[in-house]
């Protein structure tokens, strides 16, 4: 099904229902929080501030790299 629904996403020849739709962006979402939980760890090792201060995100996403 997922296969189907990410062929249609890419390579759109028919429309998506809402349930496709939903469902792509429901994989999304799942696959972005590791994605930028990583992205930060990798900021914070590499010890890049972009503000001044404790990044918006720290709080956030501390927990998941200790």
């Amino acid at each position: 099904m997922l296969a189907t629904v990410v062929q249609k996403t890419i390579a759109p020849n028919q429309p998506l229902s809402w349930f496709e739709a939903f469902l792509v962006s429901s994989a999304v979402f799942v696959a972005a929080l590791p994605v930028t939980a990583g992205l930060y760890l990798v900021k914070s090792a590499m010890g890049i501030n972009l503000m001044a201060g404790p990044s918006p995100l720290h709080n956030l996403l501390y927990h998941f790299v200790v």
